[in-house]
């Protein structure tokens, strides 16, 4: 039977502690290549709205411990809209009226059999933030308590609830460019971890005196200066649109999520220039920088001294955290009886492919 999952039944069946588990898990296969995963893929279309444009994001990764495979696709219209001082992509809800489509899909690979399907939306902040997690508390200075977060969404409610499981926090100061949305951040995560957060008009505020710095966003410029970043700092950050590149030279050592393959992009041949909300990340040597799985594998060295401003740059999402979280998920989601089922059969046939 193929289990059916709602993003109520991943969250309901997703632990704190197991996923942190599984990612560290996955890592490791991944360092003893004992996972497999390719680039991903972003496919485009001109969209009838103003500067938008129709992405369609495909994505995959098999991890050998779990004997699972997953593939992540997502189905967007995309569009690009001014923040404050800076250019916001946001994608637009259009399916269904006032939803999107994003999938988690789980292949075994013993025998092929689609296992599961589930929405990708508490998946996908999830894997993010686990290996935010991951990489602060390896780089981190052992005594860090306040976190500087700039973000009030999705992935930086991710974020804070796993920093405060793997680093036991003491305050974090919050910076958005909306003061409503700072706000409800503010004590929706407040009642939820016990933490006080305290909302900051300016980012420097933020930042200034704390001992970890996360940006999680959506801005597609820098969100603040790498001269904010003082002695003894870590900063993490979570796309290479909001970081400032003077940190990767001011920060040391520099741990990126991966060197592998980047983002192919398509669209259709004969357009000039990138369509409206196409983010294509700059070409860059990642070979001298090393990656997440080989510091948590003792590999590399994490920081040297207290002094250091440690970076830990979450650059571009895998396969394996999809098979990771996923395959966490699954399990959890069966031990707790949580899901439809439906027969496996519907989605096999006997015309060999």
């Amino acid at each position: 039977m193929t289990l059916i999952l709602s993003n109520e039944d991943v969250a309901a069946a997703l632990d704190v502690e197991a996923c942190l588990t599984a990612m560290t898990e996955a890592y490791a296969e991944l360092a003893e290549s004992r996972a497999s995963q390719r680039p991903t893929s972003h496919s485009y279309l001109p969209h009838a709205l103003p500067q938008a444009t129709y992405s369609f994001k495909s994505v995959e990764g098999a991890i050998k411990k779990t004997g699972i495979l997953a593939l992540r696709v997502t189905s967007d219209i995309v569009q690009e809209r001014p923040s404050g001082n800076s250019v916001r992509l946001d994608k637009l809800p259009l399916a269904g009226g006032g939803r999107f489509v994003g999938l988690v899909q789980l292949f075994s690979v013993e025998t092929g059999e689609l296992l599961a399907i589930m929405p990708d939306g508490v998946i996908q902040q999830t894997r993010v933030a686990v290996t935010s997690a991951l990489g602060t508390r390896a780089l981190a200075r052992p005594d860090s308590r306040i976190l500087a977060l700039v973000g009030s969404g999705g992935q930086a409610r991710a974020h804070l609830r796993y920093l405060q499981a793997s680093l036991g926090l003491g305050e974090v100061r919050l910076f958005s460019p909306n003061e409503a949305h700072r706000t409800a951040f503010a004590a929706e995560m407040g009642r939820e971890t016990g933490l006080p957060i305290r909302s900051c008009d300016h980012v420097a505020a933020a930042i200034e005196g704390a001992d970890i710095v996360c940006t999680a966003t959506n801005a597609s410029r820098p969100v603040f200066g790498a001269e904010h970043l003082a002695p003894g700092m870590h900063y993490t950050a979570i796309r290479e649109f909001e970081m400032d590149e003077a940190a990767l030279a001011r920060c040391a050592p520099v741990i990126i999520h991966t060197r592998f393959g980047g983002i192919q992009h398509y669209q259709p041949p004969g357009t000039v220039g990138d369509l409206p909300g196409v983010r294509r990340e700059k070409p860059r040597d990642w070979s001298r920088y090393p990656e997440i799985q080989d510091l948590l594998a003792g590999k590399v060295a994490g920081r040297g001294d207290a002094q250091q401003i440690t970076f830990f740059f979450n650059n571009v999402g895998t396969g394996v955290q999809f098979a990771a979280i996923g395959a966490a998920a699954y399990a959890g989601a069966r031990e707790k009886r949580l899901g439809q089922e439906i027969p496996s059969g519907w989605f096999m046939q006997d015309i060999k492919p």
